[in-house]
């Protein structure tokens, strides 16, 4: 009999511990996939900026230009501006950037992490971009003297893009022991142009679609190599003089085309901060 209630009681014992004990792991394994989730999906937005120190911009479009000079037949003529005759010409350079000169300031803003590898993300930046729009001198025959032409013309580009990206290896996991780095995004860069030819060519405010991608490694420090390019065509200089009947020397310009393409190092200097490769 007594042996019968000794069973009983450890019946009764299990049937109201186990559910608990089973509540308690379910509990358990809930908190720990959480924190390894937060784990995962750490901002460290201090840890994703990022310094574009270098880049070097492409771009190279057609320039047309009206100008009027006058001819003279001789050295004699020239000196003393008789016998002249007028030269109204129309032609097109191609005119490419030279000199330029671009940096930048940006950080990764994390979205999604659909593995432990990668992630989503949003790139918000300020760009500045310099440089001088120039092209091969232009000889006009003025008879007894050539009238040559020759510019370099500075042009500056300030953006603040914002970009959808895919990020893959280390800049997404915060990790030294993923060493490559990869990305791919598109966007969209708030666009602030300016093209000082001296003819009072305004200033222009464009949203300008873009493409980039990005390869890089982990060595000590994080760098990468960026390529962008812009999308559309945009109208740089449309000059006309307001005395074309009697104006002398430029009369008309007109510049436009596509933003061209822009290579960048990118440099991450909190890469430092990042985990530790594993000890295998």
């Amino acid at each position: 009999m007594r042996n019968k209630a000794a069973w009983c009681l450890l019946a009764v014992f299990l049937l109201s511990y186990l559910p608990g004990e089973a509540q308690f792991i379910s509990g358990l394994n809930r908190y720990r996939k959480n924190e390894s989730k937060e784990k995962r999906f750490d901002m460290a937005l201090h840890k994703r900026i990022y310094l574009g120190v270098y880049g070097w911009h492409f771009m190279s479009n057609p320039m047309t230009m009206r100008v009027r000079d006058s001819i003279y037949y001789d050295g004699y003529d020239f000196r003393d501006k008789i016998n002249g005759k007028e030269l109204d010409t129309t032609f097109t350079a191609q005119a490419r950037i030279t000199k330029s000169l671009s940096g930048y300031l940006g950080v990764s803003v994390p979205l999604a992490m659909p593995n432990n590898k990668s992630m989503f993300c949003l790139d918000i930046e300020a760009n500045i971009l310099t440089g001088a729009i120039t092209y091969d001198t232009i000889i006009l025959p003025l008879g007894y003297k050539d009238l040559q032409i020759a510019e370099t013309i500075p042009f500056m580009m300030a953006s603040a893009p914002i970009s959808f990206n895919y990020k893959f290896g280390g800049d997404a996991t915060l990790s030294k022991d993923n060493r490559t780095l990869l990305s791919a995004g598109a966007g969209i860069a708030t666009t602030y142009i300016t093209v000082d030819d001296n003819t009072n060519a305004e200033a222009l405010i464009r949203a300008v679609p873009f493409i980039k991608a990005e390869v890089g490694f982990v060595f000590g420090f994080a760098f990468k190599l960026r390529g962008t390019a812009y999308l559309g065509n945009y109208n740089l200089i449309d000059y006309k003089s307001p005395e074309a009947s009697t104006a002398v020397g430029m009369l008309s310009r007109q510049y436009s085309g596509p933003l061209g393409y822009n290579l960048s190092v990118i440099i991450m200097p909190m890469a430092f901060s990042w985990d530790k490769p594993l000890v295998r």
